[in-house]
Order: C-alpha cells, then sequence, then structure tokens
C-alpha cells in the first residue's frame, strides 16, 4: 500500500490523517488495516511512491528575479511637492 492509497483511505474512512507520519489511536489502525485487506490494497511487496517533477531553472530564476526586483513607485511619491510661495505684501 503506498502512502497515497493510505492517505486516500483514511479520507474515506474519516481518519483525520494529514501525512502518512500522522498518529492516529490503535482502534482507527485496526479498521484501515481490515479495510485495506479487505478492499485488496495490501501488497506482499511495497510498490515505488511517484516522484514528484522537478522545477526547472527557469521558474526559479522568474520567481527570484520577482523577489530581487524593487518596487516602483509613482513619481509625485518620490518627494513632496514643494510649498507655493507666499504672495508679496507692500
Amino acid at each position: 500500500m503506498t502512502n497515497t492509497e493510505l492517505l486516500d483511505l483514511c479520507n474515506k474512512m474519516g481518519v483525520e490523517a494529514k501525512s502518512q507520519s500522522s498518529s492516529i489511536i490503535e482502534a482507527q489502525a485496526d479498521r484501515l488495516r481490515r479495510r485495506a485487506e479487505r478492499d485488496g490494497l495490501t501488497r506482499p511487496e511495497q510498490p515505488e511512491e511517484a516522484k514528484p517533477a522537478k522545477k526547472t531553472a527557469a521558474k526559479k530564476s522568474t520567481s527570484k528575479a520577482a523577489a530581487e526586483a524593487p518596487a516602483e513607485a509613482p513619481a509625485a511619491a518620490e518627494a513632496p511637492a514643494a510649498p507655493a510661495p507666499a504672495p508679496a505684501v507692500e
């Protein structure tokens, strides 16, 4: 039985498990074992898990460049406007 099959079975039977290393009580483990045997999910040898695809270099460089690029601010926000000169009083 693969880890994915085990997690799917847990979800079907209402057993909360976030990963294959989640702790469950003995009664739940017994129920899961019996159901896996009844459904034919157990095998004499553990099958290989499908490995996730590796990320490409293009994706890494794109996200890295986006993280390093400073955010552009509008020109008005760069420097405050100078106050208007006061009218000359004579």
